[in-house]
């Protein structure tokens, strides 16, 4: 078990500017690395890791240089399918703030078509340096 001691990373408090409504977008062209093992359309991990990456988009410049955020939860819908070479966005809007705790509501879209929808959970932590 580890000690605390001198090397532990310090929490800093949350940037108050990091509140509900802050939103954040991503795109990307669907290519073979974000196709399903099974079938050649947009696979769901891709589509969680672009809609993670929306979330922190809203919130990054408001981080302290000492904190990066996380994610920890999410519930998502897979609505729709994209095929190879779509162009395919997500939109993440802060829904809720509750100490180092982030909510957010992210849709996944390919035009006017919406392929996913979640709910979205980050925790603002220390940022750590690679071992």
């Amino acid at each position: 078990m580890a000690t605390p001691g001198a090397s532990d990373p310090v929490r800093l408090p949350i940037n108050p500017a990091i509140r509900p409504g802050l939103a954040g977008e991503t795109q990307l062209t669907v290519a073979d690395e974000h196709l399903a093992p099974h079938t050649p359309k947009f696979s769901t991990p891709a589509m969680i890791m672009l809609m993670e990456q929306a979330s922190y988009h809203a919130v990054l410049p408001l981080l302290h240089p000492q904190q990066t955020a996380v994610g920890y939860e999410v519930n998502v819908k897979h609505l729709a399918p994209a095929d190879l070479g779509s162009d395919v966005e997500a939109r993440s809007v802060l829904t809720d703030v509750s100490g180092n705790k982030l909510r957010f509501e992210v849709v996944a879209k390919l035009g006017d078509l919406v392929l996913g929808t979640a709910e979205h959970k980050m925790a603002v932590v220390p940022r750590t340096e690679h071992p």
